[in-house]
């Protein structure tokens, strides 16, 4: 059993889109993630400390994530449009104060040790130390539709906490720093998958709601199952309906749906439409990737349709994307 120093809780609203900033050169890149992700607020950083960047990932969909030393000294009731964590990657712990509802109050990080401040959660800190850190924002509906919640009224919400000393999770903070700096040779499938752990380890450990029990109903059969999803991965590119599905698994349009939900965890057009957009988000990584061949390579109607489902699951449009890329 973890114990933490400190909780505050936060319901999530709806949150603007994640900002993807141009790559920077490796050089000397300046420290964006902070400023990128306020949406009010004030940070305040010492001139004598200049920041020291040593890992920037900014084009990956839904997630930032930047590594180096802090020269941060004060937020002013900031609140951060995305999930913040930051992990000590010292061998020190380091200590700052944060302000609750009788004055500021002193906390410590130890090393290999994360904090956490969840999207729309207000806070106001002092910190005078150069520590160095791996942090990284999530973007909050990104979070929910890698964790299955997209159609879910209640998002994930998380708390707000210092020294949060789960391996698991350092381990896979050091794993995206580790694409990052070997400009990310798994592809954006591996960002997601190790943010899609990373993402159960916060719900678990830092959530608000506990996890809810996986049901065990009447689901697919094993061979309904593979036949619905042969059918799904083979004709991505076609119009497929739910009433097509259901005949090829031998069930009606309301019992498949339900055991489709009940098997994968999300509603046969959810899922068709996820796979969609993975497909074509791995098209765009091809060099000469063509936005409207994409687009009719992977089902959707048409150009427009596919670049607004687009942006709104990964908070970024098909061609900004291939655009940086590009750069």
């Amino acid at each position: 059993m973890i114990d933490y120093a400190h909780t505050d809780e936060w319901r999530i609203p709806v949150v603007p889109p994640l900002r993807h900033d141009r790559a920077v050169s490796q050089a000397a890149p300046p420290s964006v993630l902070p400023q990128a992700i306020i949406a009010q607020g004030q940070v305040t950083r010492r001139e004598d400390r200049p920041a020291v960047v040593t890992t920037q990932a900014l084009s990956w969909p839904g997630v930032m994530l930047e590594a180096g030393k802090n020269n941060v000294t004060e937020a002013d009731t900031v609140v951060l449009n995305q999930h913040f964590l930051s992990l000590n990657v010292d061998s020190s712990p380091f200590i700052f104060e944060v302000k609750g509802e009788h004055g500021f109050r002193r906390y410590t990080v130890p090393p290999q040790t994360v904090w956490i401040c969840p999207a729309a959660d207000p806070i106001s800190l002092h910190v005078d130390s150069t520590f160095s850190y791996v942090r990284m924002s999530i973007d909050a509906p990104h979070l929910d539709r890698l964790l299955g919640r997209s159609d879910d009224a209640n998002p994930i919400r998380l708390r707000r906490m210092f020294g949060v000393a789960v391996p698991q999770i350092t381990h896979l903070v050091k794993t995206l720093r580790a694409e990052a700096d070997n400009q990310n040779p798994g592809g954006l499938a591996v960002v997601d998958a190790v943010t899609t752990a990373l993402g159960h380890l916060l719900v678990q450990h830092v959530g608000i709601d506990r996890p809810r029990p996986t049901r065990l109903r009447g689901g697919l059969s094993p061979m309904a199952r593979r036949r619905t999803l042969e059918v799904i991965h083979a004709q991505l590119d076609s119009r497929l309906t739910i009433d097509m599905l259901a005949r090829e698994a031998g069930l009606s349009v309301a019992h498949f749906s339900r055991a489709f939900r009940e098997t994968m965890g999300r509603a046969p057009h959810q899922y068709l439409l996820s796979m969609r957009l993975e497909k074509a988000r791995r098209l765009l990584e091809a060099p000469d990737a063509n936005l409207s061949d994409v687009a009719h390579r992977t089902g959707f109607a048409d150009q427009a349709h596919f670049t607004r489902l687009f942006k709104r699951a990964y908070g970024i449009t098909p061609g900004a994307l291939v655009r940086q890329r590009a750069r």
